[in-house]
């Protein structure tokens, strides 16, 4: 009886989950105070400015923190621009950043934190970048200010993706929904490891949705199976409600979305240990589990899993259940 009591134990057990997080990694700031945008790009009475590189790295991104001030009536923040050139040491293409959306404005405008991704390029310590500070598009007085950087930093860095997932231990095979909350930025990938005594009789099912919606939530989810040697075994799009995933294995499944025929992945699944890999639209995976390329659908997600094994299965936990809990009378 000793081991009916080990596998409840494994099956009631499961990590909590980790979302894929974005974390900003800061290369070098640049940071000035009281800069003019004035003109059109290249116009002689815009204000330039010059920044030695104080860091390196592969910059795939740039943050901008600053104060925004209006100076010529109805001025469009989102006009405000500053563009970024190579100067001694540094080898890029010169580019061009748009710090905020914001339209119409008055007075003050805090900028910010606001993160662009840019196209990939080295900086090097040491080197110069030269800053032009400039209108997208003149509408006051030439030559006169339209509004005025008060202070402003521009972090060059990169967005690093943290993955997430979790070990969700063995199914526990009563039938009952399992949700498990995640949340993917754009670019992220989560992993949950399951255990499960597989799908093998007419009266088997094994159903895994992931649901997005709502507010902040995902609105197009894509997942992948792979087996315990990171194999793959097969992937869901729109399989489920709209533009969410599901899986359905077992000609038995009552859960299976209106649109999916149940048993859609396969009237049978082995037991084994097995990955769910999460992610948004557009995500292509790959035979294996190390070659995954994630979309870029972001937002937060549950994930669902629900396992009824055949009746002698299910009679064995049931048991187990009744012999533990009499053993704590």
């Amino acid at each position: 009886m000793k081991r009916f009591l080990v596998f409840l134990a494994a099956a009631t057990c499961a990590a909590s989950a980790v979302a894929s997080m974005s974390t900003f990694t800061v290369y070098g700031t640049a940071s000035f105070t009281n800069k003019a945008s004035i003109d059109a790009q290249g116009d002689p009475d815009n204000i330039l400015g010059s920044w030695i590189a104080t860091g390196g790295g592969s910059v795939s991104a740039l943050r901008v923190t600053g104060s925004l001030t209006e100076v010529a009536l109805g001025t469009y923040a989102n006009e405000a621009r500053v563009r970024f050139t190579p100067g001694s040491g540094q080898s890029f293409t010169a580019f061009n950043y748009q710090a905020s959306t914001v339209g119409n404005y008055t007075g003050t405008l805090a900028v910010g934190p606001t993160t662009v991704n840019v196209t990939p390029f080295t900086l090097s310590n040491g080197g110069t970048v030269g800053l032009e500070w400039f209108e997208s598009i003149q509408d006051g007085t030439a030559g006169l200010p339209e509004q005025i950087w008060d202070n402003v930093s521009y972090e060059f860095g990169a967005n690093v993706i943290t993955n997430g997932g979790g070990n969700l231990g063995t199914l526990l095979g009563d039938g009952v929904t399992v949700n498990t909350p995640g949340s993917h930025v754009a670019g992220g990938l989560d992993f949950f490891t399951f255990n499960f005594n597989g799908v093998a009789n007419a009266s088997d099912y094994l159903n895994i949705s992931m649901l997005g919606g709502g507010t902040g939530g995902m609105t197009d989810t894509e997942m992948a199976i792979y087996d315990s040697l990171g194999n793959f075994v097969a992937s869901s799009d729109d399989d489920g409600p709209g533009l969410f995933s599901e899986f359905s294995y077992g000609a038995a499944d009552p859960l299976a979305a209106p649109d999916l025929t149940p048993g859609f992945h396969g009237s049978t699944l082995a037991a084994g240990a097995y990955t769910i890999v999460t992610s948004g639209y557009n995500t292509t995976f790959g035979s294996t589990i190390g070659n995954i390329t994630p979309g870029s659908n972001a937002g937060t997600y549950t994930l669902g899993l629900t396992y009824v094994p055949e009746p002698g299965s299910l009679a064995l936990v049931v048991l187990a259940g009744l012999f533990a809990a009499r053993r704590r009378s």
